[in-house]
């Protein structure tokens, strides 16, 4: 999945030829050239009141911006502040959008005096600075065709693509926190190792209160990761709860590295390895095969592959992942194309089997796409065990090309569905985990209920998986896990069930 979504800090790359400095998600898109009249083009007022649909992509043009500076509209159509907003809920865009859709079809003539022009150009010539005009204008654009369109079709700015979606390791001013809402609170999901956040002491399952001195409550989440926001050498002081009590943080912002794939093993009487995947960029496959030669040479008893978190990314890098672990015969998944009378298409990973080790594979709410293509593979063909909860649910693919209206431009389109081995695609339904570990501090919102126009794969025949595992013959093991990782914890002692062996699958 190439799309960035669920709780993806919004933050600055270094650009590999531009050692000196980091390039801003601003910069990438404001070297675009895009202009205000892409989107003026689509929010005319005597179209967006044409249909219930294009009226919801209108307002979710408008709101999408808005919200980067606490704004909403208010049921006339006017900037507001967003706790006086029309939409209160942070969750989701379906939540967003449906008091809207109650007064399309409650008061056709009130919504049809809307004009969402204005708003846009009162958000131009108050709120963003003449740098950030192209990606607001980007934001804007995405939020329409999210809703008009389907909620992966998506513009991103070609070189964004080229410098960092598509490399392996990136480099990064993060402060390292992965965020989530737990009912109006934002709590800290992830922390990613050697950040400063990490380097601090935050901690998963820690509630931000406030950055700088301004309260975080009625905020969305992309306003809090634009607060979050800044250049190497800043401090960001934060407030945090933990239980009942309440810690301040002065964190300073350093450059960190984000590898595409880590590694490392966890001691003990059964010693084992936990690889984890951030996302299958190019080069992934390779980086994974390396990391089970570390796990050979250190004599480790199992694995747990970790795709927590894991938003996706390339397909052929998914399915040669998979074929570590199963071999290059197998069939990994396959892709049916929207566009009648285009054939569907086989994918193999092309790798031998390296191990035959045990294996149970860490998912959440937040694994999707190619991370769901590899979980659900390895356990249709009886290979691993999925521990966690049950994933995103996104099993749309999209391709990219260059968009017509500006060659700075890429405009990535959903083609299709992919379907596992077992002829399951995880789309809007997720993969259901064989052992349920859920992280309850979270608000779950996946494919199903985040979206208002989600599309639904067609299935055709679809074989049952059996059950790898008993649970009552597990063994437990307490040395070496982390306490604060309940999902890891688990997933070591499903690996060590007496039936919990490699087998032929599908």
């Amino acid at each position: 999945m190439l799309v960035l979504t669920l709780g993806v800090v919004l933050t600055a790359w270094r650009v590999e030829e531009e050692k000196s400095r980091l390039k801003t998600v601003e910069e990438y898109w404001a070297e675009t050239g895009l202009s205000s009249s892409s989107l003026m083009d689509l929010i005319d007022g005597q179209v967006c009141a044409t249909s219930e649909r294009y009226f919801l992509a209108c307002v979710n043009a408008i709101t999408n911006v808005a919200g980067r500076f606490d704004l909403g509209l208010n049921a006339e159509g006017k900037l507001v502040p967003l706790s006086q907003s029309l939409s209160k809920s942070k969750n989701s865009e379906k939540a967003q959008l449906e008091p809207w859709k109650k007064l399309f079809r409650g008061d056709l003539n009130k919504a049809q005096s809307i004009s969402f022009e204005s708003s846009w150009k009162e958000l131009e010539a108050n709120y963003f600075s003449p740098e950030q005009k192209a990606m607001m204008v980007g934001l804007g654009l995405n939020g329409f065709i999210s809703v008009f369109r389907d909620p992966h079709t998506y513009f991103m700015p070609v070189s964004q693509f080229k410098e960092v979606v598509s490399k392996a390791d990136n480099r990064s001013t993060s402060l390292g926190m992965s965020l989530a809402l737990s009912g109006d609170e934002h709590v800290v999901r992830k922390v990613i190792e050697g950040s400063p956040a990490k380097r601090s002491g935050v901690l998963k399952g820690d509630v931000l209160i406030s950055i700088n001195g301004e309260s975080v409550k009625d905020m969305t989440q992309a306003r809090v990761y634009e607060l979050l926001r800044g250049e190497i050498g800043d401090r960001t002081t934060i407030f945090i709860r933990r239980g009942d009590t309440e810690k301040k943080f002065r964190l300073l912002r350093r450059e960190i590295t984000v590898a595409t794939v880590s590694t490392r093993i966890i001691d003990g009487i059964k010693p084992i390895a936990v690889i984890g995947v951030n996302k299958f960029a190019k080069g992934a496959c390779l980086k994974v095969k390396e990391s089970l030669g570390i796990a050979q040479r250190a004599g480790v008893r199992g694995l747990l592959l970790d795709l927590r978190d894991n938003p996706g990314g390339q397909m052929e890098e998914a399915a040669c992942v998979t074929s570590l672990f199963v071999g290059a015969e197998k069939r990994i998944f396959e892709i049916r194309y929207l566009e009648s009378g285009k054939k569907a298409e086989a994918y193999y990973g092309g790798e031998e089997k390296v191990t035959d080790l045990p294996l149970a594979v860490l998912v959440n709410a937040s694994s999707a796409s190619a991370a769901e293509i590899v979980a659900g593979s390895l356990r249709d063909f009886g290979r691993g065990v999925l521990v966690g909860e049950r994933t995103f649910g996104k099993g749309s693919f999209q391709e990219g090309e260059y968009w017509s209206q500006n060659k700075n431009i890429a405009l990535f389109e959903t083609k299709g569905f992919y379907y596992l081995p077992s002829g399951r695609s995880p789309q809007m339904k997720g993969l259901e985990p064989d052992v349920a570990v859920n992280f309850d501090r979270i608000d779950v919102v996946r494919e199903s209920d985040q979206f208002v126009n989600p599309l639904k794969a067609p299935e055709r025949k679809v074989q049952n998986v059996a059950k790898m595992y008993e649970e009552s013959k597990c063994l437990q093991i307490e040395d070496g896990v982390p306490v604060d990782d309940a999902q890891l914890s688990r997933a070591r002692e499903i690996l060590f069930c007496t039936n919990n062996v490699a087998r032929a699958g599908l």
